[in-house]
């Protein structure tokens, strides 16, 4: 399926920092640039997408050395290695290979290596660490990360590079700090040996850390609002009564039942196209309506966290060390519509519940992309913990429901399911980074579903820099949120339109990924479970509060941007979570 991305280049822009490792496109596809002087209805172009997505990959890799750098740095003050320590960091970081421990250049300790690691290839430093050019063993890259103790002796860190292939997808190609590429896209049309290679007008970043280049080299890919895109050969069929689903499949024996949530169906004809099978139903007397399985996308107290301080810009902006004083979204549920979550990050696997996979109607959850456990860790990591990041609304759990698989893909039939579904199991709150530029009636019922009964939904507005209606991004039901940049400004890319509820942060956000990584994305997919955890938040200060007065809180207490009152760009402005929590207080 070819779902629309919510983080468009964006989300793998966003995680296209370093290891682009899924941002957007936040998971993928991409974009960023110098926002200045671009009109506010003027459609970005590649060239604005490609320094996003470079600037967000620097940001990616930065975080992703930082991290190596923060364990070695503990050592370095504690002067305390021990085997056990080694281990443990191994056990949490599967990127990191082996750890060693060297006095005069010889070991103390060692753990882990694949293979007999070679320390005379440490010959590059920056700052206070030491580090080797990329190399290959057995068809697999690595790298070496050394730092000095104070007794002058050493700590060494191998790292598989594995990971920075995977993240930069045929977005990008990264280059070493002797001019050399070792990470490019498996496109046969990049051939890119060394910098000098590279032509004119391609954006480069540099990653201080490594002196390392990124090449950012995306397509031109402009949104397609009006083109079609539904799954062929089939049609979603509602029934007036559950009754007459017996008697309408007699009649219609050519037709395939794909799935029966009665009554609801999702029908199939592999003799005609979807179109034809809709105009066939469209006026059968049993049915409320047809219509097409529409594709959707994705749409890429001061906490000890180690990366709160230096990387979450967007926590601080919204106030949130003063709201935490009263709010940490305990007893509240948040369902994350999206590609899964990692269900052994660290900082979620103690929060996850069960989850509901919608594509197969089974339990896995696990996030083959990636684009869910970013959204995941924004809207509720595990705060206060001294590892990585700071979630929103960090004590509310987390209730998992794949509706996208692997590529970001899913189907309006199988979001609707997820919505009934989260709803049917708790859900306090629920957040959709995803939408499509179709009206479907069968997400549309599921959203009502939803609001009957209660449920914020948090919807984010697409990054495609138009103000055509996305869909859920559209319906008075939700709670509809625009992308801020770090200096409060309009991210170039976010949709906007007079149903824009809100703004949050949405560009070069760090959260969680796969595998206990970190990476930084950009688009309004990071910017909707900001809100989604500050919906949390209010809930959990004042269970009493309905879904539409939570609304109105959020609405109320925002920051006012752009022009004075409600705009189409801002909607009321950038969310305050202080003036929120203290408006919401019983």
């Amino acid at each position: 399926m070819n779902i629309k991305r919510f983080v468009k280049p964006l989300m793998i822009i966003a995680s296209v920092a370093l290891l682009i490792i899924v941002a957007s496109y936040a998971f993928p596809k991409n974009q960023s640039a110098d926002i200045q002087g671009l009109s506010i209805d003027q459609q970005y172009d590649t060239h604005t997408m490609d320094k996003l997505l470079a600037s967000d990959l620097k940001q990616t890799t930065s975080l992703f050395i930082q991290q190596m750098n923060h364990q070695l740095e503990t050592w370095a003050d504690s002067e305390q290695i021990t085997k056990a320590s080694l281990e443990a960091e191994l056990n949490e970081h599967p990127h990191i290979t082996g750890f060693a421990h060297l006095k005069e250049n010889n070991e103390q300790v060692r753990i882990g290596f694949l293979n007999t690691p070679d320390y005379s290839k440490l010959n590059q430093s920056k700052a206070d660490h030491e580090y080797s050019l990329p190399y290959e063993k057995d068809g697999t890259q690595y790298m070496l990360l050394g730092k000095k103790l104070n007794d002058g002796s050493k700590v060494v860190g191998e790292i598989d590079l594995s990971f920075v292939r995977t993240f930069i997808k045929d977005l990008a190609s990264v280059a070493d700090a002797g001019g050399n590429f070792f990470a490019s896209s498996d496109s046969a049309t990049v051939e890119w040996t060394t910098l000098d290679d590279v032509p004119n007008g391609q954006h480069v970043e540099t990653v201080s850390e490594l002196d390392w280049k990124i090449v950012v080299h995306s397509k031109d890919q402009q949104p397609k609002i009006n083109s079609e895109h539904y799954t062929k050969n089939r049609a979603i069929i509602k029934f007036k009564k559950a009754d007459d689903a017996h008697a309408f499949f007699e009649n219609h024996s050519d037709l395939t039942i794909v799935e029966n949530n009665s009554p609801f169906y999702l029908v199939e004809h592999n003799n005609v196209t979807s179109q034809q099978l809709i105009e066939r139903l469209n006026d059968d007397p049993y049915l409320v309506y047809v219509e097409p399985d529409y594709r959707i996308a994705k749409q890429d107290a001061i906490p000890n966290d180690e990366f709160f301080e230096p990387y979450q810009w967007n926590l601080k902006q919204l106030e949130l060390e003063k709201a935490w004083n009263s709010s940490d979204g305990s007893d509240v549920t948040i369902a994350i519509l999206d590609t899964g979550i990692d269900p052994s990050h660290l900082e979620l696997s103690d929060k996850i519940e069960e989850g509901f996979n919608a594509i197969d109607d089974s339990d896995d959850i696990k996030d083959e992309h990636g684009h869910g456990t970013h959204v995941s860790g924004i809207a509720a990591a595990i705060t206060d913990n001294q590892d990585g990041i700071a979630g929103v609304s960090w004590n509310s759990r987390l209730l998992p429901i794949k509706v996208l698989d692997e590529n970001g893909e899913g189907s309006s039939y199988a979001v609707a399911k997820g919505l009934y579904w989260a709803v049917d199991n708790g859900a306090d709150v629920i957040n959709m980074s995803l939408g499509d530029y179709h009206d479907s009636k069968i997400l549309y019922d599921a959203i009502r579903y939803a609001y009957e009964n209660d449920v914020i939904i948090v919807t984010a507005s697409g990054n495609d820099n138009v103000d055509d209606p996305m869909y859920p991004a559209i319906y008075p039901e939700v709670l509809t949120v625009a992308a801020l940049d770090e200096s409060k400004e309009r991210a170039f890319y976010s949709n906007y339109g007079e149903h824009v509820d809100v703004a949050a942060p949405g560009t070069s956000i760090p959260s969680l990924f796969v595998d206990n990584q970190y990476v930084v994305m950009s688009g309004t997919s990071m910017a909707s479970p900001h809100v989604a955890g500050l919906a949390a938040l209010i809930r959990s200060v004042n269970l009493e509060l309905t879904n539409d007065e939570v609304y109105e809180i959020i609405r109320n207490t925002a920051t006012d941007l752009g022009m004075p009152g409600k705009d189409k760009y801002y909607g009321y402005g950038e969310i305050n979570a202080q003036a929120a929590i203290d408006e919401a207080k019983p």
